[in-house]
Order: C-alpha cells, then structure tokens, then sequence
C-alpha cells in the first residue's frame, strides 16, 4: 500500500472517529440538559409516551430504564402494580413489527431478574389459559414446562413480592402430568416470599397424595403468613380432610369475608377411593368464620345440618356456591331463604345426575317469594348461575325458570347441553317474551366454576346458543 493511500484511509478514519464522538457528546448533552429539569416537568414529559395496555407499561419501563440509567426512577414510579400473565400470551410490542408474539417466558424472567419491577406489585393473576401452550398453524409452541419453574421462583424466593396482596393462580398439567407449584418443599418458604399477602386463590396447583400435606404443615403454613388472609380460595387439592379444614380455621377464620373449598378430596394411594369434605369441616368454619361475604363448598358430602351451621353464623354471605353436592336435599332451600336475605348470586353447576336434586321448581319459586317479600317489593336482585338441570335431572324446569324471571330475577346462566338447545323458544312459550325483556340477561355456562377469589370475566351475556 502506498503512503498516499495510508495517509487517506487515516483521513477517513479520523473523520469517522470525530463523527461517532460528536454524535455521542450531542446525545450526552441532550440527556444532560433533559435530567437538568426539574422532576415535575420531567415527568410530565416523560408520561406522555405511556402505552395505554397495562401489559405494555413493563416494556416501556424497561426500555427507559435501560435508555439512561438515572431515569430508572422515574420508570419504577410508572411501574404497573397489576400483572395478569395471560396478556403476554398474544402480546404485540410497542415497535408492532412483528405481530403477535409470546412474551410470557421473557416476562417471568425480568421479573425474577429485576427484583424492582417486582417491589410494588399488589396482584399477580395466573389463569389455566395463561400457562399453556400457544397453537400456531395446527402446531404447539411454547409449553408451560418453561412458565411453571419461573412461576415457581418467583413465589419462594425471599421477599419476592414485599407488597403483594392478591395471589391468583390457576395450573393445568398441559405436558407435564402432575406438575406441582405448591407441595412440602415449597409451602414453608411461600409466606417469607409475599410478606403482604391478603387474598390468596391457588386452583389445580397441588401435589397430589394423601400424605402430601399433613393438617400440622398446613397449620403452619397459614401461622407464618404475615398478614391475616381476608379471602381463600382452594380447588383441586387431592390431600384435603376434615382435619385440614379443623386445623387451620382457628388461625384464618376470623378474618375471612371469602372461603371458597372446591373439589377438596384426599384420594387413596391407589386413587380408586376418594374420600370428600363433610359436615366436619362444616363445623370448625361455623364455629370461626362469622362475617362470610362469599362462601363456596362444591363437590363434598356437606349436608343440610352442616350448611346451616354455618348460613347462621353468616346471615351477611351474598354469594353462595353448592354445586355438586349430592347430600343436600330440598331442605336446603328453606335454609337459604331464613338466614341468608340478602343473597345476591346462587350457583348450583354440574349437579349430581344420579343424586336427588335439592333445587327443584317449588324451591325455587319459594326462594324467589323469600327475596321478593324481604326486598319489600323494591326489586330482585338474585343471580341464578348454572341452574339448569343435566340429563338425569328433570325436577327444575322452566315453570321454575319463568316463575323467576316474571318476578324480577335479571340475570340467568343456564348450563348447556344438547337437550336444552331450545331453552330460549322453552321459556317463551312458558309466556316470557325475552326480546321484550332487555334487562334479562339468559347467558350460557363456560366455567366449572366461578371462583371469587379469582380474577374472571364472564363470557358476554346473549339470548341464544350461536
């Protein structure tokens, strides 16, 4: 190479170093003369780039905070204090130039990365859509083999959560059978890691076996919480007894306004015997609970004694669930209409086909006169939610279901199956006209069941089966 030509290319490359350094002191001195303003009108301009979705907010306080690093602070105050994790599923960036994407895996990680992003956060929301796979052109993608773990860290590392109030999870196995985010290894460490914690609802997240979880460690467990629990919701627990329930409602009952135990059993070794909630553990939560706002005992073997035990210890519930509860008997409408007159929504889903039904016509005409005559004729305002009978069950019909409707019942969820596909044409010619009835809402079951301990959006409300 000539000297001409290595004296030209060390031209080029000094005027390439002199461009990059001016560049850098310009964006230096814009950033310097931007943190020079005052808080206030740093922070008016800084939220004017706010993404509206809540999900989006994490990545903008992701991007700012790595843009300059002293406007961090300004980032953590912007920090949402909600995470529902089913909105990364189909998540599109804020730079919208690649679609929809899965950003659940990413998201878990800065979380458990970035212990401030985690350090205001009050709710944390995990439904069974949220943990499996995405189906993209008829082939699974990202499983929940890679969530679960994550979700798993987050929830048993010390003081993970220093400001958590309401834990709602809910799992399904997907491709890992058996898959448990709470068993003994991690039930001790959970109250050291969410130090605030107030609601909790966990569904479908337990390790199964009858000597999973003695009554002692469950005792223990709700004896370190930090905070009194106002709200739990159980569902899915295959080590659950009587003796569960008597050993931790002395330390949990007096707080709670909602108690909800679904699908509580503890199965044999063998799992060919299942052995149910009962009237015992009726009795401890009537003997501790007293200012129940929501209560749900679903697929147990309660009878009519234990309910009212504890309806008339908790004459202030406005929500009750009994659904799948083959003991009950019709008795048990009588007991709803004297200790609980300002119920609101009652849920009967997927009743027992081979058991009597305890909610039939005349029960429910004379439920509906017991809310009417204790409303003093202002109004009813009685949900009835999964009302409507299964194959073997023909004792509630449409009598019943107009009856309710021409005095007032507004909101009506009726299970579907193939022998109610004319419900709609059924009640009309029992003589309500629905089209003339805008404020009825007849809408369609989609859930086994509503837990209120969880974070739910009903399917919307609509007068046909399309």
């Amino acid at each position: 190479m000539s000297s001409l030509q290595q004296s030209a290319r060390k031209r080029s490359r000094c005027a390439s170093n002199n461009k990059v350094n001016s560049q850098n002191n310009n964006c230096n001195t814009s950033n310097i003369n931007l943190l020079s303003l005052p808080d206030e009108a740093l922070n008016n301009i800084i939220s004017y780039s706010l993404p509206q979705k809540e999900c989006q907010v994490w990545e903008w306080i992701g991007r700012l905070s790595h843009t300059c690093r002293p406007l961090r602070r300004f980032a953590q105050t912007y920090t949402p204090t909600r995470i529902v994790l089913k909105d990364f599923k189909y998540y599109t960036r804020l730079s919208n130039n690649e679609g929809c994407v899965d950003a659940r895996v990413g998201f878990l990680r800065s979380l458990r990365d970035c212990s401030w992003k985690r350090q205001h956060v009050k709710e944390f929301h995990v439904n069974n859509e949220a943990v499996l796979r995405r189906i993209e052109r008829m082939r699974r993608t990202l499983g929940c083999k890679d969530i679960k773990p994550l979700l798993r860290t987050l929830l048993t590392t010390q003081a993970s959560f220093p400001e958590l109030e309401w834990l709602d999870i809910e799992l399904q196995s997907d491709d890992i059978y058996e898959y448990s985010l709470v068993d003994a290894e991690s039930l001790p460490v959970i109250p050291d890691a969410l130090p605030s914690l107030h609601k909790l609802c966990l569904c479908q997240c337990f390790k199964s076996g009858i000597r999973e979880t003695s009554p002692h460690q469950l005792r223990q467990f709700f004896s370190n919480l930090h905070t009194p629990l106002t709200s739990l919701s159980i569902e899915g627990v295959g080590w659950m007894t009587d003796s569960h329930v008597g050993a931790i409602m002395p330390i949990i009952g007096e707080n709670l306004v909602c108690l909800e135990l679904v699908g509580c059993v503890a199965y044999e070794e063998s799992y060919d015997n299942a052995i149910f909630l009962s009237d015992n553990s009726l009795i401890p939560i009537a003997q501790h609970c007293n200012q129940l706002k929501s209560f749900s005992m679903a697929r147990s073997d309660i009878t009519c004694r234990g309910l009212e035990m504890v309806l008339s210890t908790n004459t202030g519930i406005t929500t009750l669930n009994l659904s799948s509860n083959g003991r009950l008997d019709t008795r048990a409408v009588d007991i709803i209409s004297r200790h609980l007159p300002r119920l609101r929504e009652l849920r009967n889903y997927r009743p027992d086909p081979l058991a009597p039904a305890w909610l039939n016509d005349n029960g429910l005409i004379s439920l509906v006169d017991a809310q009417e005559k204790e409303s003093g004729g202002s109004g009813i305002f009685l949900k009835l939610i999964g009302l409507w009978p299964d194959y073997f069950n023909r004792e509630l019909t449409v009598r019943g279901i107009v009856y309710a409707i021409e005095k007032g019942v507004r909101e009506i969820e009726i299970n579907k199956s193939p022998l109610h596909d004319s419900i709609y044409g059924e009640i009309e010619l029992g003589g309500v006209n629905l089209d003339n009835k805008s404020d009825v809402q007849l809408c369609q079951a989609h859930y086994r069941h509503y837990i209120d301990g969880s974070l739910y959006e009903r399917e919307p409300v609509h007068k046909n089966w399309e």
